[in-house]
């Protein structure tokens, strides 16, 4: 008859091994996917993520630049700016430059004085209020900058590029600029 510490060492070597089996039994076919097989559902997940090699439809992209005093260009992060999210941060530029809040059922007084003033939605160049964007994002980039750094902007630049579809080339269309000076 085996003793008491005989049968809770054994208990607990089967416990061990039971978990063993398990655990190869959960992460194999895992490792084997993402050896074999690159782009199977969970290894490839990103896939489902985005958009899958639309050729037929061009997109517009941009990019914020900054003009330091020291002289130099820096790129600027809008997401990090704001902390918001990469694609809302972008949403809103797009946004701002298809001059969307325009387009709203009910407008700002500002935006409604502007309208009245041009003489309507037609009249309103690309990006009427980015100017103010741009006056806003400048302003939290230098916030976070020493007073005396070489490094706060002394302009902010917003470059709109277009990709017109077709292929995987001539994504760089230049396509309009919007600068602030801070």
């Amino acid at each position: 008859m085996a003793s008491q510490s005989e049968q809770h060492h054994t208990s607990e070597f089967r416990f061990i091994v039971q978990y063993a089996v398990l655990t190869v039994a959960i992460f194999l076919p895992l490792l084997v996917a993402f050896v074999r097989v690159t782009n199977t559902y969970p290894v490839a997940v990103w896939n489902m993520m985005q958009a899958g090699g639309e050729l037929q439809r061009s997109r517009t992209y941009f990019i914020l630049r900054g003009e330091t005093v020291g002289g130099n260009t820096v790129d600027i992060r809008g997401a990090k700016l704001t902390n918001a999210l990469y694609g809302r941060t972008w949403g809103l530029v797009a946004a701002t430059a298809n001059n969307d809040n325009f387009k709203l059922s009910t407008l700002h007084p500002d935006n409604e004085h502007l309208l009245l003033q041009v003489g309507g939605l037609d009249a309103l160049p690309a990006g009427a209020r980015m100017s103010d964007l741009l006056q806003a994002w400048g302003q939290i980039y230098n916030e976070r900058q020493p007073a005396d750094s070489p490094n706060r902007l002394r302009a902010i630049r917003l470059d709109m590029y277009r990709w017109e579809s077709g292929d995987y080339n001539r994504f760089d269309k230049f396509i309009e600029s919007w600068r602030k000076e801070l």
